[in-house]
């Protein structure tokens, strides 16, 4: 799974630093509006009339308005927008929702190798678009249809304020939309567990038992279009009758119990997973073991996302880890503990080879403080196995954990947090060992494995990210209608979005990381037939003329995303789907985006429902 790189900033400097970026926004709408205010009243008065005019809205906003706001007022506004989307039959979605949950097993591939990864991507896209596509067309068409009607007139003919009128309308329909999340929700999680439970069942006279080991193997029933190997081992049979597990297919495993004499093979255990990575920082060692400041190679992937190292060198790649306690690794009543490592590792083969073995790699943890011997900081090295798009799984126990002795040359038993571990911090150092073979790997692709999160808190937590994009659409989209009609405020709701969800890629093609250019390099590469890779066979004169053109139009659009909420970000299903944990910062990060925009789309509808009566 890709993770943003801004993930890896403490909430604290991203706070700092973006929270300059938020006031630039605020200020430039609150000029905005008031050069468009006084441009509008300034045409049916005179220029000194219009400023004062101006300035008195202003006072009588944070004076005045503001400061009287009335609860019971904005609710009252809140129970005329619930009734107005109740009338316009919104709870459809939801009927058309299940409809889609119940045709699922028409297109969706139930013999996908991770059910559970295609089963959260369903429901939690599905529940995404259609709750945003509500929310666009509740939002959008709510104030123009009351302005063409002539009902708003009612409402401001009573003491209720302009503010007071678009807090209601944002209240009324996020209370609308809050239902539908939670009914979708409490559906979809009944669809995903309803649709990865399964049972296997074990023939006991198929079992082939090893008399010398005293282990059975076999294969288990054909259930959900796959079966498992087993392995049991009555011996090992605890108090509640467990003597065995299956392999890992399709994302999960069955524990085997033996009770009244037969062998039961329970639900599913691995497919909901909540994994709690604890990341560290990424460095890189040429193939002469010196730093390289440039990072990992480059081995002619497009995709920049991972660094490789060379095999059969001294290429290495470092991840150090700070913050490491003993208690984190060590459960309650054993004296030995596990440092679980989780390796996501890209392979890349300039050699055939054995096309069907993995790769070799070796794993060397590392004292970092420097100073030391090289023979006090490394231990011994340890083997592992690696294959394309294949997470390895080395559990390195702290009993397995040795170093050479300078004199004897025998392998010894070390201790990790008194002879490796340096005031909480460790490094891990992986090598490729097979010539002319490559590892890829990126900053998240090897990380500490910490105790398990709940599943269904992080569930929660990303259908709370669906709540704050549905809440920033309505407020773009009751924000859009203060001022254009219904249509038009639906057109530029979902420009706003579709710039927010792509601000990204716009960044990347102007600086250049996109291969291809901007659209007009990109119609004249596809009219020419020029690969994106390649140079602009033209003149100097066009490209230049090409290159300004698109650096004009793409510095307009970034200047316009910048503007809109990077929805990209409030998008967290992929972690769910992949069963990561969704970290605390994001959440708040988020939160803080969400109230953010919250205030100053109020403030800004404020003063355009306001300039509507001075323009008037």
């Amino acid at each position: 799974m890709v993770v943003d790189q801004s993930e890896f900033e403490s909430f604290g400097s991203w706070f700092y630093i973006y929270m300059v970026d938020f006031s630039m926004l605020a200020l430039f709408m609150l000029v905005g509006w008031a050069i468009l205010a006084f441009a509008l009243a300034a045409i049916r008065n005179s220029p000194i009339r219009a400023a004062k005019m101006i300035a008195g809205t202003i006072k009588r906003a944070f004076m005045v308005d503001f400061p009287s706001t009335s609860i019971r007022r904005t609710m009252a506004m809140s129970r005329l927008a619930i009734q107005e989307a109740i009338r316009n039959k919104v709870l459809i979605i939801f009927v058309l929702f299940v409809a889609l949950l119940l045709f699922a097993g028409w297109f969706l591939d139930v013999e996908n190798d991770h059910p559970a990864r295609l089963y959260l991507g369903f429901v939690l896209s599905a529940s995404t678009y259609l709750l945003l596509a509500l929310a666009m067309f509740l939002s959008a068409f709510s104030l123009p249809n009351d302005i063409k009607n002539r009902t708003i007139y009612t409402i401001t003919t009573k003491p209720v304020r302009a503010h007071e009128i678009f807090l209601g309308r944002v209240f009324g329909f996020a209370a609308v939309g809050t239902l539908l999340l939670v009914l979708m929700a409490s559906v979809s999680y009944g669809f995903v567990i309803r649709g990865l439970d399964h049972e296997h069942t074990i023939d006991k006279t198929a079992i082939e038992w090893d008399e010398s080991t005293g282990l059975g193997t076999g294969k288990t029933s054909l259930d959900g279009y796959h079966r498992h190997d087993f392995t049991i081992n009555e011996k090992l049979k605890n108090a509640d009758g467990l003597v065995g597990t299956t392999e890992l297919s399709k994302g999960h495993a069955h524990n085997i119990y033996l009770r009244d004499g037969d062998y039961i093979v329970e639900p599913p255990t691995g497919d909901l997973l909540a994994r709690v990575p604890v990341y560290g920082k990424l460095s890189f060692l040429d193939r002469y073991g010196q730093p390289s400041e440039e990072g990992g190679l480059n081995v002619g992937k497009e995709w920049t996302y991972r660094s490789y190292i060379e095999g059969n060198t001294l290429s290495t790649a470092i991840w150090e880890f700070e913050n490491l306690t003993k208690e984190m690794f060590v459960t309650t009543g054993s004296d030995d503990g596990v440092l679980p490592l989780e390796l996501n590792l890209r392979v890349f083969r300039s050699t055939k080879g054995k096309i069907e073995s993995r790769i070799h790699g070796e794993i060397l943890l590392v004292n970092p403080e420097e100073t030391l011997s090289s023979v006090d900081r490394f231990s011994a090295p340890i083997p592992f196995e690696a294959d394309e798009f294949v997470t390895s799984q080395v559990n390195i126990k702290f009993s397995d954990i040795r170093r050479q002795n300078p004199v004897t040359g025998e392998l010894q038993n070390i201790d990790l947090f008194k002879d490796l571990v340096d005031s909480g911090k460790l490094q891990v150092h992986i090598r490729c060992k097979d010539h002319a073979q490559f590892f890829g790997m990126a900053r998240a692709d090897v990380y500490i494995r910490a105790p398990e999160g709940s599943f269904e808190a992080n569930l929660i937590k990303c259908y709370l990210g669906i709540w704050m994009q549905m809440l920033l659409v309505i407020l773009l989209g009751v924000f859009f209608s203060t001022f254009l009609n219904g249509i038009v405020a639906l057109i530029s709701s979902v420009a706003i979005v579709a710039m927010g969800m792509f601000a990204g890629f716009i960044g990347d093609i102007q600086t250049g990381e996109a291969p291809g250019g901007g659209p007009i390099e990109s119609i004249v590469r596809n009219i020419t037939q020029q690969g994106a890779t390649l140079e602009l066979e033209m003149g100097d004169t066009a490209i230049e003329v090409i290159e300004s053109l698109d650096g004009f139009y793409l510095n307009t659009m970034e200047s316009l995303a910048k503007l809109a909420p990077d929805f990209s970000k409030f998008n967290m299903s992929a972690k769910v789907a992949y069963g990561y944990d969704i970290h605390l910062n994001l959440i708040l990060r988020q939160l803080v985006t969400t109230m953010v925009y919250f205030f100053v789309l109020v403030l800004a509808g404020y003063f355009i429902l306001t300039s509507r009566e001075i323009a008037a």
